[in-house]
This record gives structure tokens, sequence and C-alpha cells, in this order.
């Protein structure tokens, strides 16, 4: 697949763009955030607006073990009061973080089991290893769909964030859902 065409599949306004491919980088950095990622934003400057976990420190090793590259993760995460250490191993680094994260965060927030990144897109432009970097995640639970993305010269640091912004988001939206109900008597008692 060519760079040009996952572009389509994430802006499909791309579809028709008559630029060339430097002219749609350009544009992608300048895109629209998505949705999910725009709320948070928005949310995250209110003084009211308090995260539902905070990421206290996080390790990965990068290893090689029998000849086979082994990537394994270790997190420090906070909710409320609580501090929770999970680790776990993956094929990639953003990918044993997740597992370790979900580990954690399914003790809490247990709707969250459904959740799953549909698609995940990283694309960096520049001449050079320390070119921005940004991760767009899909995401879905079978009854949502959201989007996420997040700018870093480091890819890891893009793609985890893209990570961290879609848990974050959808534990958001259940804590309306929640509050919305408990608010009208009509619905909570369906």
């Amino acid at each position: 697949m060519t760079s040009s065409s996952r572009l389509e599949r994430i802006f499909p306004a791309y579809d028709n763009y008559a630029g060339t491919m430097s002219d749609r980088q350009n544009d992608f950095y300048e895109a629209e955030a998505p949705q999910a990622s725009r709320e948070l934003a928005e949310l995250r400057t209110s003084s009211e607006y308090v995260a539902p976990f905070h990421i206290i420190r996080r390790r990965v090793i990068d290893d090689l073990f029998d000849g086979k590259p082994t990537i394994d993760a270790t997190l420090v995460i906070q909710i409320g009061s609580v501090e929770e250490t999970e680790a776990a191993s993956g094929v990639g680094v953003v990918h044993a973080l997740d597992v370790a994260l979900r580990k954690a965060l399914l003790k809490y927030f247990p709707f969250l089991e459904e959740v799953r990144v549909t698609e995940t897109y990283t694309h960096a432009t520049g001449e050079s290893t320390e070119a921005e970097v940004v991760s767009v995640k899909k995401f879905s639970d079978g009854n949502l769909a959201w989007t996420t993305l997040a700018k870093s010269a480091n890819t890891v640091e893009a793609g985890w964030r893209s990570l961290l912004d879609g848990y974050e988001w959808r534990i958001y939206m259940e804590s309306l859902k929640l509050r919305r109900l408990s608010a009208n008597p009509r619905f909570s008692s369906r």
C-alpha cells in the first residue's frame, strides 16, 4: 500500500487531491485532529477534568533471547489513589505497553474488554531519524468507533500517546453515559 493510499483511507478528502505527495504530507500535519483527540484536548484545558488514570512510569526492554526478538514492558499506573504495576510481552514496544496497560485498566474499567485497536498508522516526514512522527489509531468496541492522533519526534512516544488517548476517551465517554443515566431516573429504571 502506498503512502498516499494510506492517507486517503485516513482522510477521504485526499481521494481527489491534485497536489504532490510532499503537499499531501504538509496538509496531513495541518489536518484537523480526529474527534476523540479534539475532545480530549478540550477536556484537558478544563480545571474540572480529572484524567481517569496517570502513567507514573514505563519501562521497555527490547532484547534478543534465543535468537528471537523479545519486547517486555513494565508499567506503573495510578488509578484514583491506587498504584498498579503490570508487566507484559509483545511483538513490538507499543504492543507490549498496550498489553500491560490493558491488564491494569481492565481491573477498574471492565467495559474496556471489548476495545480493540482496529487500525494503526504511523507517518514520519523529514530527512532524518529525528523527523516528526504522527501516529493515528482507530479504535472500536463493537458499538462505538473513534480515532486518535498524536505527534512526537519519537515514534514510540507518538504511538504510545495515541494509544493512551484512545483508552482515556472511551473511559470518559462511559463516565459521561453513566452520569446521564443517573441524572435521568427514566433511563436508569430501564
